[in-house]
């Protein structure tokens, strides 16, 4: 018990004190996330992110301009722990995290995917239809913006508000096989879906930010939910040493 008061009595302190950068900090506990993505936390429902791998995967979408149904075998994420930072703030006055942070390269893949797609484009229906090699991937995938930590309560948990990020992508990159075993169409989709993605992301930033927060935050703050307050900010203070592993948690 004394031990917490003193760590409180510091928070305080450092809090009344000023705006402060912990960049060092900050950088140990993001290394401590990239080694324990080979893991995940099952108690909390994250998979193993370093990479990502689902045997089977079934699809089914309906869109007004686009219905898609079929699946994925062997699908394989890899790149989201490669991640770089280029700004990484904390304001302890403000409770807020600055980012700049930068995916050199995230790949999708599917040893064998079967897919039925019917779309609209350009006022008419075609249906097309995939048996191949699915491949995919994100070329400097950046993000960089800002989100708050906030207590849940003074003793458990904290949680992420506020998330103002924005996303960018360098380049996209489809090398799928087997649209319609035809040479021509496979060229064309391949084409079609690097455009649509570079335009998507780069175009449309207030909907892919939503989108992003809900793929994101939820699954984060269901991981914090447990984490005390005084806890994560002790370690972002530095005012405690030794508290984070130099391995993943298995």
């Amino acid at each position: 018990m004394r031990s917490y008061c003193v760590i409180f009595v510091a928070l305080l302190c450092c809090s009344l004190g000023s705006s402060k950068l912990f960049d060092d900090q900050l950088r140990e506990l993001t290394e401590f996330l990239r080694l324990q993505m080979r893991c995940g936390y099952p108690p909390r429902g994250v998979p193993v992110l370093a990479p990502a791998q689902i045997a089977y995967q079934q699809v089914a979408l309906a869109t007004e301009s686009l219905g898609c149904r079929g699946n994925f075998t062997e699908l394989t994420l890899e790149g989201l722990d490669g991640y770089e930072f280029a700004k990484l703030e904390w304001n302890n006055i403000l409770h807020t995290i600055k980012f700049d942070i930068n995916f050199p390269r995230v790949s999708v893949r599917s040893s064998k995917y079967m897919l039925d797609i019917l779309a609209r484009l350009f006022g008419s229906d075609f249906a097309l239809w995939g048996d191949g090699v699915f491949s995919l991937e994100l070329i400097d995938f950046r993000a960089h913006g800002s989100f708050v930590i906030r207590p849940t309560t003074a003793s458990s948990g904290v949680y992420v508000k506020s998330w103002q990020v924005n996303w960018q992508l360098g380049e996209a990159r489809s090398q799928t096989t087997g649209i319609m075993n035809s040479r021509l169409y496979t060229k064309f989709v391949n084409d079609l879906v690097k455009d649509y993605l570079e335009l998507l992301v780069n175009d449309n930033p207030a909907e892919v930010s939503q989108f992003m927060e809900g793929l994101i935050v939820p699954p984060l703050n269901a991981v914090l939910e447990n984490v005390a307050w005084y806890e994560i900010t002790a370690i972002i203070l530095g005012l405690v040493d030794g508290v984070l592993p130099v391995e993943p948690i298995c």
